[in-house]
This record gives structure tokens, sequence and C-alpha cells, in this order.
């Protein structure tokens, strides 16, 4: 079987942790014996399972080894975390104490921090770049939520919503809602907001009124000009001209403009019905 093909190319390659191939992985990556022989182990039995098939055994066992060795350095990098947010450490009491965080939010960073030291493998110094910019940044979050709490109202119903619907017509709730929430996960993710969150708000509704728009435009132009002659037989169907056809679509791109129509209104039911009434116009 292939498993112990394998198995057995492993123990040509490492014999009783003494072969020349064993002594480079050792030194090379120095870890401790038993170290190397947990990796060895490990993927034994991951050969047995079937969970590793390989027919370079050596680049294998390379890539395990190396892969430990990152593993080990990550733990180190959390430990060394840990260590910075205690309030014992030197490090904490002159950089960190001033922002007088709760426990809890101590713990939000260290979290986030710690991911970025799992996923980004970043350096001691960053590390502690990091913290300096996470704390610093949570007391201006609680700022930010407090101002985002406000826009938000009771049940969404401030006066700047409002006018923001007024201003963005194509706006729904859901879209204010969305808006919200992406604000929120920003903060959260510690982004900072230098003009405000009022305007952080208005910003992105017009952004979401534009991209509303230029859906509503792609959706249009699907039936206008890519259905192959679809729009023109319609024109013919309904007793009317190009030239009625052409005014028929300029009245829509003019109600799209002032953001009247949703994107997923658009379909073929809604282009006949705009057909009717201007028929029924004449």
């Amino acid at each position: 079987m292939i498993n112990d093909v394998m198995i057995e190319r492993l123990d040509e390659l490492i014999g009783d942790f003494n072969t020349p191939f064993f002594n480079y992985l050792l030194y090379s990556y120095d870890l401790s014996l038993d170290e190397c022989e947990g990796i060895i182990d490990e993927l034994k039995e991951d050969i047995n399972s079937g969970e590793v098939i390989s027919d370079n055994m050596v680049s294998t066992l390379d890539g395990r080894f190396k892969s430990r060795v990152t593993d080990l350095e990550k733990r180190e990098k959390v430990e060394f975390l840990s260590g910075l947010i205690r309030e014992d450490n030197d490090f904490y009491i002159r950089y960190l104490k001033r922002y007088d965080l709760s426990s809890e939010d101590v713990d939000l960073i260290y979290e986030r921090v710690e991911s970025k030291i799992m996923e980004d493998d970043i350096t001691d110094f960053e590390i502690k770049r990091y913290l300096e910019y996470y704390f610093s940044n949570a007391v201006k979050q609680i700022s930010y939520i407090n101002d985002l709490n406000s826009i938000v109202g009771n049940d969404y119903d401030t006066l700047l919503i409002q006018s923001q619907k007024r201003a963005y017509p194509i706006l729904q709730d859901r879209d204010i809602v969305d808006i919200v929430f992406s604000i929120h996960g920003d903060i959260i993710e510690a982004k900072e907001f230098r003009n405000g969150i009022k305007s952080e708000f208005k910003r992105q509704c017009m952004i979401r009124s534009e991209d509303k728009k230029a859906k509503c435009r792609q959706n249009l132009n699907v039936f206008v000009e890519g259905s192959g002659d679809s729009f023109s037989k319609l024109v013919k169907f309904k007793g009317l001209t190009k030239k009625d056809g052409e005014i028929i679509v300029s009245s829509i791109r003019q109600d799209i403009n002032e953001g009247l129509i949703q994107p997923d209104s658009i379909d073929s039911v809604f282009i006949t019905k705009r057909f009717n009434d201007y028929n029924e116009g004449q």
C-alpha cells in the first residue's frame, strides 16, 4: 500500500534519529529532540490516516519542521503579548496605564493583537505599536459609538436619517441599517474617523445612493441594449416609433438620476408598464 511505502521512506530518512538528514533538520531548525520526535510521530499518524500523501518525503518533512518552528515562535510572541499587558509590566505602566481601560476592553485588545500574531506573524516591535494604537483608539471608540447611537436614535428615526432619506430618495430603511452596521464594524476594527461619525454617515449614504443608481442604469441597459432586438420589437408591438422608445428610456434614466427607482424593480414587467403608461398619456 502507498501508506506503507511512505512510512518506509520516512524511516529511511529518519532512522533511529541519527541519520544525516535528521541531523540536518535537528540543527537547522534548532528544535529539541522531543519536539522532533513529536513531529515524526504526528506525520506517521497523518500518513496512516490518509491525511498526507506525499511523493517527496524530504520536502514534506522540511515543511513540517518549518511549520512547527513558526508555531513555536507565535506562541512565544503571544506570551510576550501577555506580559506586556500585565499591570506591573514597565511597558504597561509607561505607555498603556494612562488610558484607564476596563478589563473587558483590555481583553478585547489582547484578542485583536493575538489574532494579528497568529495570522500575520507580526514582530515584537509591531506588537507594542498595535497595543499603543488600540489602547489610544479604545478611548475614541467610546465617543464614536455614542455618536453613532445619537444618529440611530430610538428607532432609526432621527432628523439626520430623515434628511439623508430626503437627499437620497433611493435609500431604503435596509440601506440605512446596513450603513450603520458597516460604520459600527469599522469602529470595532479600530478605524479612525478624522471627520467624525456624522460626516462618515453622510458620506456612506451618498456612496450607497450612487452605487444603487449605477446598478439601476446597468439593469436598464440589459433590457435596452443587451437583450438583442427584443426592445425594438416591444416598441413596434406597442405601435410606437423609435423616437418614442428613446423618450421612454430617457424618462426612466431621469427617474434613476432622481433616485426614484430601485435596482431590483427594473425588469421586463417594469419596462412594459412604462410603455403602457406612455401610450395612455398620448
